[in-house]
């Protein structure tokens, strides 16, 4: 794939200008957008040589990747001396099978198959899973069970039996769900009773606007979305109590390419974190970047309740995840996220 460079000029923390290639609406689209200015040195990486220049990462439509296209506006890569080349990818689970078949070096997706695919040793010949940066966790109001006002279910209480949209069976949609359900009482046969109904984000609106199902876990920019298309409205929050803060999705890669390429992988998380406090420190900038790359309309962007941007791995936060997938029994053993976790490289100002 062409890579197209944001350029140094691009650094006014304002959209990318129209001569930037844009990401297409539809999951299926292809980004890309990265790359190096028309300096002729060989950048050497900030703080150490870098093995390799190029990085190819493979991401997707939600919300939490606005501090990576951050890092890409603002030049952040390009500081560290990385000329990243971003990939779309339709789901989680298919951008571990770009990260597994070679196609990228880094993926983006929600924990639950970095976690499943370790523990199943599925990575084992590539030296394991191994996360290389946070993005995101969930914050109060920002994922959430919605529903609409003709639909059966009204609260939590009318959940058993239902029919409910999730992007997929054994992932962090369906699981907040049950650890909210078993914290209002519901017991296992109740859970089971529960008719999930895969279904992507996009298409979230459209199946609780037919019928279809009775419920839908959402999170921005779809939550949005369910309202304005489909008349839906938030029906309970399942990011509280044991589920508060939850780890959401981050950045992995495999530890044959961690091991192999030290420095480039610390000059990714340093662009990351950079993009992160910027991020974190102003939302304005951040608004533009959800109707660029997320596909949203500007007044979605302004409403719009967003996942917490993380970037350091923190492992007591982590191991979170893995053990609500042990509880579930999406897993069937514990899982120590330590062996995971490559440490965090510190920006200058923290060194």
């Amino acid at each position: 794939m062409p890579n197209v460079s944001p350029g140094r000029g691009l650094r006014s923390r304002l959209p990318l200008v129209a001569t930037a290639l844009t990401l297409v609406t539809t999951l299926s689209s292809c980004g890309l957008l990265g790359g190096s200015d028309d300096e002729s040195e060989t950048p050497s990486g900030g703080n150490g040589n870098l093995e390799t220049t190029d990085l190819t990462i493979s991401i997707m439509k939600p919300t939490d990747l606005a501090p990576f296209h951050l890092a890409m506006q603002e030049g952040f890569f390009e500081d560290e001396g990385l000329n990243v080349t971003p990939v779309d990818a339709p789901s989680g689970q298919d951008s571990l099978n770009m990260l597994m078949g070679g196609d990228v070096d880094i993926a983006y997706s929600s924990y639950t198959p970095f976690f499943l695919m370790e523990a199943q040793k599925l990575a084992q010949d590539k030296g394991g899973i191994k996360l290389v940066a946070d993005a995101s966790s969930a914050g109060p109001n920002s994922c959430v069970v919605v529903a609409t006002s003709n639909s059966k279910v009204k609260r939590i209480e009318d959940m058993e039996g239902a029919k409910v949209a999730v992007t997929a069976e054994n992932t962090i949609s369906d699981l907040l769900v049950k650890s909210a359900l078993k914290s209002n009482g519901f017991n296992e046969e109740q859970i089971k009773s529960i008719q999930w109904i895969e279904t992507p984000f996009p298409q979230t609106a459209e199946v609780l606007s037919s019928g279809a199902v009775d419920a839908a876990f959402a999170t921005e920019p779809f939550i949005q979305d369910t309202e304005k298309r489909a008349g839906a409205a938030p029906i309970f929050d399942t990011a509280v109590g044991p589920t508060a803060d939850m780890p959401t999705a981050g950045y992995g890669s495999t530890g044959q390419f961690v091991e192999e390429n030290p420095n480039t992988i610390d000059a990714f998380q340093r662009a990351m974190q950079r993009a992160t406090d910027l991020a974190l420190s102003d939302r304005g900038l951040v608004e533009p970047l959800l109707v660029e790359f997320a596909g949203v309309d500007e007044e979605t962007a302004k409403m719009a309740t967003l996942l917490t941007f993380q970037s350091k791995l923190d492992e007591s936060r982590l191991q979170r995840v893995p053990d609500l997938m042990l509880e579930f029994g999406v897993i069937n053993e514990k899982l120590d996220v330590s062996t995971m976790i490559v440490p965090t490289a510190p920006l200058e100002s923290e060194s």
